[in-house]
C-alpha cells in the first residue's frame, strides 16, 4: 500500500521568506499596476529615444537615455522575479505558472519595445562608439557598453530580434517550465518500514548520503524508476531545447555551440581550454580518491551509489539555528562587513528553507534589481553538506547584497565570476566547522568536502564535455535517442572515475534530470571555473600575512559588481587567468585535502 512520506526531520524551526519588498501575494493589484506603467513608460522612451542616437550624439545626450531605460527595466522585471520565486517554492499552485507565463510575456513586450536602444548605439560608427566608452560622463556605463560592443556581429535587425524573443516564451522557456513542473510534481516511491512511501526529488537524493548501503541503493533504484516513467517526454524536451539553441545560434552567427556561453561569461575558448586541460591533465586524482574511500568502506567494489557514503554509522545532525550560528560565525571571522550582510538573510526571512512537495529542488540565490534585495531558495536536510550549501548560497546573497550600490546595467558579474564568493565563503565555514573535529568525525568531514569538490570540478567538467558531445552530434545527426544521450553521457563518466567506481546500468539515464543543461546550456563549466579560482584564491588568503587587507580587498572587489572584467576585478590579488600555473593552485589544494584523509586512515581513523 502507497502512503504520503510525512516524515519531518527536526531541524528546528525551518524559515519561509519574506517576499513582501516585491509584491504580497500572487492577487496583488499592484503587479497589474507595475506591467502597465512599464508598458506606458516603454511606449514613452520609444517615441522619445527612437532616431535620436546618432553619430552627431553626445555623451551628455546618451546618459540619460542610459539611465531611464535602467529605471524602466528595473520595474518591469520585478512582477517577473516574484512570479518564478512563488512557482520555485510551489509549482503546484496553477496561478503561480500563469503569473510566470504572464510576466514573461509582458517583460518580453517591453524588452521588444526597448531593444532599439542597443541596436541604434551598435549602429554607430566604430570611432563614435569608441568615444562614447571613454567618455568621463557615461565612465559608470563603460564595462556595459564594452561588452555591448563585443555583441554587435551576433546582433539582428529588430524586427528578427523581436521574433526571437517572442518565440523564446512558448519555445525555450515554456519546455523550461514544463520540465520544472515535472520534477516538482514528480514523487519517488520507497519502501520504509514496510510500506511505500513517496519522496520528492531532493529527499530521494538523500538517500545516496545515507550509511546504509541498502538505502543507498534502494534510493539510486527509486531515482531510476522515476525517471524512467517520464524519459520520453524527458528526452523530446532535450532534444527540442538543443534544437532551439542550434537554430538561435545559426542566426546569431555563433561559431560553436559554446561561443555564447562564453560572450556573455566573458571569456574565451583558449582560456577556457586551459582550465579544462588542467581538470584532464589531474582526473587521476578521483580514481586515487575513491580507490582509497572503497577501502574505507571496507568495500569489494564501490558502485556509483557509494560515492557519497558517510564514513561511520551515523552523521551529525545541525539544526537550522546551529547552521545559522556556525555560518556568521565563520563569515564574521573573516570580515565583519560580510557577517553584517549575512545576518539580514537570518533577521529579514530571506530565506526558504523547507523541503517539501511541490517545492523545487536544489537551492540558489536569486537577485534580479539593486533597489530589491537578495533572497535565498534551499531544501535543507540537516547535514554538513546542507550547512555548507547555506553558505554557499549565503555568499552569492551578501555578493548581490553588496552590489546594490551599483545602478541595474552594472548590477552582475559573468557566472565564471559569480561562483567565487559563494564558493569561498563555503571553505570559510568548512575550515569553522573542522575546527572543533578530531579522529574519525575529521575524516568524514574532509571526505564530504572533497566529494563535494569534485562534484563541482570533475563532474561539471565531464557534464560540460557531455554537453560539447550532445550539441555536436544533434546538430550532426539531428534528434537524438535516448539511447544515444545516454551512451554519451556514461562515457564521460566513465572517463572521470575510469575503473574506481562502477557505473551500473541504471547511471546511464541520470543526465535527465539535471537542469542546467536546459535553463542555461553551457552553464555548467563555469562551475569548475568558479571551484577553481576560488579554491586558488583561498589558498592565497590563507598564505597572505595581512588577512584585513586581502578580507578589504576582496569586499570592495564584490561590491564592484559588473563594472569591470573578470581579469580587471582580480587585478589586485595578482590573478591572471590566462596561466596554466595559475590554475594549478587549485589543484594543490585538492591534493592537500587527499593527503590529509590518507594520512588520517593510515593513522587509524
Amino acid at each position: 500500500m502507497r502512503q504520503m512520506n510525512t516524515e519531518k526531520a527536526n531541524f528546528g524551526a525551518l524559515p519561509s521568506w519574506d517576499l513582501s519588498m516585491l509584491f504580497s501575494g500572487k492577487n496583488d493589484p499592484r503587479i497589474e499596476e507595475t506591467f502597465q506603467n512599464a508598458q506606458k513608460q516603454a511606449d514613452d522612451f520609444r517615441r522619445l529615444w527612437q532616431g535620436k542616437i546618432t553619430d552627431s550624439a553626445a555623451a551628455a545626450d546618451i546618459l540619460p537615455a542610459l539611465q531611464e531605460y535602467e529605471s524602466i527595466m528595473q520595474d518591469a522585471l520585478k512582477p517577473l522575479l516574484f512570479a518564478s520565486l512563488l512557482h520555485s517554492a510551489n509549482v503546484l499552485d496553477p496561478d503561480h505558472g500563469a503569473l510566470m507565463q504572464k510576466a514573461q510575456v509582458t517583460l518580453t513586450e517591453i524588452q521588444n519595445k526597448l531593444l532599439f536602444l542597443e541596436l541604434s548605439l551598435l549602429a554607430l560608427s566604430d570611432e563614435v562608439l569608441q568615444r562614447l566608452i571613454s567618455s568621463a560622463e557615461l565612465s559608470n556605463y563603460k564595462h556595459y557598453l564594452t561588452n555591448l560592443l563585443k555583441t554587435k556581429p551576433h546582433r539582428l535587425s529588430e524586427d528578427k530580434e523581436q521574433m526571437l524573443n517572442d518565440f523564446a516564451v512558448t519555445g525555450a522557456s515554456a519546455f523550461m517550465r514544463l520540465f520544472e513542473e515535472e520534477f516538482s510534481h514528480k514523487k519517488f516511491w520507497l519502501t520504509v518500514d514496510g510500506a511505500e512511501q513517496d519522496y520528492t526529488e531532493e529527499q530521494v537524493l538523500n538517500f545516496l548520503y545515507d550509511a546504509d548501503r541498502e538505502k543507498r541503493k534502494r534510493g539510486a533504484d527509486a531515482l531510476t524508476a522515476g525517471l524512467t516513467e517520464d524519459l520520453r517526454r524527458l528526452t523530446f524536451i532535450f532534444n527540442i531545447l538543443g534544437e532551439d539553441k542550434r537554430i538561435r545560434d545559426k542566426y546569431q552567427q555563433f561559431a560553436t555551440p559554446e561561443s555564447a556561453r562564453h560572450l556573455v561569461n566573458e571569456t574565451t575558448q583558449e582560456m577556457v581550454d586551459i582550465m579544462s586541460g588542467a581538470v584532464t591533465m589531474h582526473r587521476d586524482l578521483v580514481a586515487d580518491y575513491y580507490n582509497l574511500k572503497r577501502e574505507v568502506l571496507g568495500l569489494e567494489e564501490l558502485y556509483d551509489y557509494d560515492r557519497y557514503a558517510p564514513i561511520g554509522e551515523t552523521q551529525r545532525v545541525y539544526s537550522f539555528g546551529e547552521a545559522r550560528t556556525v555560518a556568521l560565525a565563520a563569515y564574521g571571522k573573516f570580515s565583519p562587513v560580510m557577517e553584517e550582510r549575512a545576518r539580514e538573510f537570518f533577521e529579514k526571512n530571506w530565506i526558504d528553507a523547507e523541503t517539501r512537495h511541490g517545492k523545487r529542488s536544489g537551492a540558489f540565490c536569486s537577485f534580479m534589481t539593486p533597489d530589491t534585495h537578495p533572497v535565498v531558495f534551499l531544501n535543507y536536510l540537516g547535514n554538513s553538506r546542507s550547512v555548507r550549501t547555506l553558505a554557499h548560497e549565503l555568499g552569492h546573497g551578501v555578493h548581490s547584497s553588496l552590489m546594490r550600490k551599483q545602478t541595474l546595467l552594472n548590477f552582475d558579474t559573468p557566472l565564471t565570476i559569480a561562483e567565487t564568493a559563494s564558493v569561498f565563503g563555503e571553505m570559510l565555514v568548512f575550515d569553522s566547522l573542522r575546527t572543533d573535529m578530531r579522529g574519525r568525525e575529521l575524516l568524514a568531514l574532509l571526505m564530504g568536502m572533497i566529494e563535494d569538490i569534485f562534484a563541482t570540478v570533475f563532474r561539471q567538467h565531464a557534464m560540460y564535455k557531455f554537453e560539447q558531445d550532445f550539441h555536436t552530434a544533434h546538430r550532426t545527426k539531428g534528434e537524438l535517442k535516448l539511447e544515444d544521450i545516454s551512451e554519451l553521457w556514461i562515457k564521460r563518466q566513465r572517463e572521470m572515475f575510469g575503473d574506481s567506481v562502477m557505473l551500473c546500468a541504471d547511471y546511464r539515464i541520470w543526465w535527465s534530470y539535471i537542469p542546467h543543461f536546459l535553463h542555461t546550456p553551457f552553464y555548467v563549466y563555469a562551475y569548475t571555473f568558479g571551484e577553481l579560482l576560488t579554491l586558488s584564491f583561498y589558498d592565497m588568503y590563507l598564505k597572505t600575512s595581512d588577512k584585513t587587507a586581502f578580507a578589504e580587498r576582496y569586499v570592495s572587489m564584490l561590491e564592484a559588481g559588473g563594472t569591470k572584467t573578470p581579469e580587471e576585478l582580480l587585478e589586485p590579488f595578482g590573478i591572471d587567468l590566462s596561466k596554466k600555473e595559475f590554475w594549478e593552485g587549485g589543484f594543490a589544494v585538492v591534493k592537500n585535502l587527499v593527503e590529509e584523509v590518507k594520512e588520517l586512515w593510515r593513522s587509524g581513523c
